[in-house]
């Protein structure tokens, strides 16, 4: 069609906000120009049906006169009705609707972040506004980077099918799910993740409130915390997996081949250590808190410091918060101090540890008291912080005595219990053990005194420091300490552990095999696949957490100079973790035989973990950052690998343990022998420890005795054995108890009725990974790790009762 001439007719037009301006015939050529793009109109219909209307116009209202808009619109409608084109009079019938403001889009998000929060806002903006298509076409050039034209096209297509739908409110929701659907079909499915709208379902939500998740144990009660925790973090891990990660790592991780640890808290690090000293130099001095306080002149009020900055600083921690030398940082306090006096302290330590339940969904605090018989050598000549935040003008190797009198007031209330003798879940009392602890008599009866206390409700882990400075947080995560400015100025004394993404090995067997590989070779290629993934992962997250460490950003807080001149969390100092879940399966799958059956499967076992840490260090050495691997507690991992893998690799039912029928299947822990091994515990401890050097990040071997009370005496030996003739890191005692709500006793064993006051009203407890937890919070893959617990030989003395 040629150029059309348009001539001006002399009329005015109110528009809808009582705006008046000339008659432009352009917009009515622009109208049917619009609509013409559904069908039906041809160039020479266009120009037909424009004439009309101006000419229709011009009799019916004389020069000058003021019209309003929507009786230009009307008589638009009544032309088409004559002309015959029914299906373009409801479609600008539709149109028409949408420029009244009829049909509104229902919003979900204010402009303002902190508007949206708090629900202060207009209520145009909190419930709708009216359509306009240009939002359209600035979200898919501003969010998924499209060119405009092309955004044009999409929008325009968005809107025909709304308005073909006759709906007259629609939500963001609906409107992005119609995009991502045009997206697709247009060969865009690559911007769609970019796009997607994250959230819930009604009725998934309602499920999360009226029943509790059982991914952590941690968390003892159904809350309002807990659902919270339950909506974000399923929210936050489809964000993670469409914004922090690629596409090839966040579908390794929907397909098992590997597993994103702690996935729902992408704006958080894993874990961490920290030191006293550096309250007790510097005071407390936190970012939320307006309150300074100076650096504590009494033991109890250390304490107080210590507690609140834990809980300050859980929020920018998804895992464990340990705790530097405790009894040896707190020794200066209580120099002075009858024993009476130094286990009031002790308890009020632990107690107030103990009841911080305020955590990520009212869980209590996941703390590492990290405890020394003696003062180590290294901190022996390093000069000592005592009250006020002065030295003292003494070193630690002074205050040895009260150090040691701390240790044993700890390990008293460790064994005492809570007001009714319940043991303590947190803080876990991870006691240090090296050489001197057996040559020295004094750290000796110290040592003894907590195989009375394992005896008794199994509180102590019993790590060993051969060679190395260790510092130890979450389930078995320790880390050595290098750094000769953090020894010599133990206030700079903290690790981070970056985050942890776990290989599933038993999977890289399968998919070994359906490539004809049914051997080691196949199985590390496979491995090293992944691996490759895993380290992707890492540095995603990495440049991730960069951006939150920025000014005004969540994180800034951690990653800015903190009080001793250095970033209090340094990503480039930060422990980039490896894990390792299902050895034993993935060997019995290859070899056709579990570790503990064989020799061949054994020295395979062994193999395979000699090829990741290899790899690790590898890493460690291309990219100079810190990589090693680490036993996974893999306390819900366990269970979404098993099913993910039953569900796409079938033949993984024959290598799976637990009851498949009852929803309790799960991997084997790690590099551990099968739960249910007829193994003797010594052969057990001997065949695993000597995994335990290749993974640096933490490994430890558990005595699920039951109900079984070993003495002091047995413990005590197993413990100085093991350290002596094993390459163990960390060994303890795991028995089961039953607490009863009616009476509070506490027994041994998994009971269900109380025999003291035979009440039903019961509970039991025992560790699930690396801390106690009561089992009717377990998800049902550990409960079946449990029964094939029952199963083994965990026996290490006769006549234990």
């Amino acid at each position: 069609m040629g150029k059309m001439k348009i001539t001006n007719i002399p009329l005015y037009v109110k528009k809808r906000d009582g705006e008046i301006e000339k008659f432009n015939p352009k917009k009515v050529l622009n109208t049917l120009n619009t609509i013409k793009g559904y069908g039906e109109l041809t160039d020479f219909d266009v120009n037909r049906l424009f004439f009309e209307i101006i000419n229709t116009l011009k009799q019916e209202f004389l020069p000058g006169e003021t019209i309003k808009s929507e009786k230009i619109q009307d008589i638009i409608l009544n032309i088409l009705q004559e002309k015959g084109y029914s299906n373009l009079y409801r479609i600008f019938y539709s149109y028409k609707n949408l420029k009244k403001n009829r049909i509104r889009v229902v919003k979900k998000l204010a402009k303002d972040v902190t508007d949206y929060s708090l629900l202060v806002t207009s209520s145009r903006e909190m419930i709708s506004s009216p359509w306009d298509r240009t939002k359209i076409i600035k979200a898919l050039t501003k969010e998924i980077g499209l060119k405009k034209d092309e955004a044009k096209k999409i929008a325009k297509e968005v809107e025909k099918r709304i308005i073909s739908s006759g709906l007259k409110v629609v939500s963001t929701s609906l409107i992005r799910t119609i995009i991502d659907n045009i997206l697709l079909s247009k060969g865009y499915e690559n911007k769609i993740p970019k796009h997607t709208e994250v959230g819930i379902s009604t009725y998934d939500l309602e499920k999360i409130v009226l029943s509790k998740p059982k991914e952590n144990s941690n968390i003892a009660t159904h809350n309002p915390e807990a659902v919270n925790l339950a909506i974000a973090e399923i929210v936050l891990k489809q964000y993670a997996l469409n914004r922090v990660f690629s596409k090839e790592v966040s579908t390794a991780h929907k397909e098992g081949i590997i597993h994103i640890h702690d996935l729902g808290y992408p704006v958080r690090v894993y874990c961490s250590a920290h030191s006293p000293e550096y309250l007790k130099k510097f005071g407390l001095r936190l970012d939320n808190l307006n309150i300074i306080s100076k650096p504590a002149k009494y033991a109890r009020t250390l304490t107080g410091h210590l507690n609140t900055f834990l809980a300050s600083m859980q929020a920018f921690y998804a895992g464990a918060l340990g705790i530097a030398y405790v009894n040896v940082f707190y020794a200066p306090f209580l120099r002075g101090l009858s024993y009476k006096e130094i286990k009031q302290e002790a308890q009020y330590l632990i107690f107030s540890l103990s009841q911080s339940a305020f955590s990520r969904g009212g869980q209590v605090l996941f703390v590492d008291n990290n405890l020394h018989t003696g003062i180590p050598n290294y901190l022996k000549n390093v000069p000592a912080i005592g009250p006020g935040g002065e030295y003292t003008g003494e070193k630690y190797g002074a205050f040895e005595k009260e150090a040691q009198l701390f240790l044993k007031a700890l390990l008293e209330v460790y064994g005492e219990g809570d007001g009714q003798g319940h043991l303590f879940a947190f803080p876990k009392c991870d006691l240090h053990i090296n050489e001197e602890t057996f040559k020295d008599p004094e750290q000796k009866k110290l040592l003894e005194l907590a195989c009375e206390v394992a005896s008794i409700n199994g509180s102590p882990y019993f790590i060993f420091d051969r060679d190395e400075v260790t510092l130890s947080a979450c389930c078995r995560l320790r880390t050595q300490i290098k750094d000769e400015v953090m020894l010599k100025n133990p206030e700079s004394m903290r690790f981070c552990g970056f985050q942890n993404v776990t290989i599933n090995i038993p999977q890289a067997a399968y998919r070994a095999v359906r490539k004809g590989k049914r051997n080691i070779e196949g199985l590390l290629e496979e491995i090293e696949m992944a691996m490759n993934i895993a380290l992707k992962a890492h540095f995603e997250k990495k440049r991730f957490i960069e951006e939150m460490m920025k000014p005004s950003r969540p994180l800034w807080a951690i990653g800015k100079p903190s009080l001793d001149g250095r970033p209090y969390v340094d990503l480039n100092k930060a422990t980039y973790i490896i894990g390792i879940i299902g050895l034993n399966e993935a060997i019995q799958f290859i070899k056709g035989k579990q570790l503990h059956e064989s020799e061949e499967s054994y020295e395979a076992g062994l193999k395979v973990i000699s090829f990741m840490y290899l790899k690790a260090k590898e890493f460690e050495k291309k990219y100079e950052l810190k990589f090693s691997l680490e036993e996974s507690p893999a306390e819900s991992a366990t269970r979404r690998l098993a099913k993910v893998d039953l569900e796409l690799y079938p033949e993984s039912k024959d290598v799976i343990k637990g009851n498949i029928e009852e929803d309790e299947a799960y991997y084997t822990n790690s590099i551990h022998f099968a739960q249910d091994a007829p193994i003797s515990f010594i052969e057990r401890i001997e065949k695993q420890s000597r995994f335990h050097p290749l993974i640096e990040s933490g490994a430890i071997i558990h005595a699920f005795i039951g109900e079984q009370k070993p003495s002091p005496k047995s413990i005590f030996n197993l413990v100085e054995k093991t350290y002596k003739n094993t390459q163990c890191a960390q060994v303890t005692i795991s028995p089961e108890f039953t607490i009863c709500n009616s009476c509070g006793k506490q027994m041994r064993g998994i009971k269900n009725i109380c025999p003291h006051c035979e009440s039903k009203d019961v509970y039991s407890i025992t560790r699930i990974v690396g801390y106690y937890s009561r089992i009717d919070n377990w998800n049902k893959s550990k409960i079946g790790e449990l029964k094939d617990r029952h199963k083994g030989n965990w026996v290490f003395e006769h006549g234990s009762n």
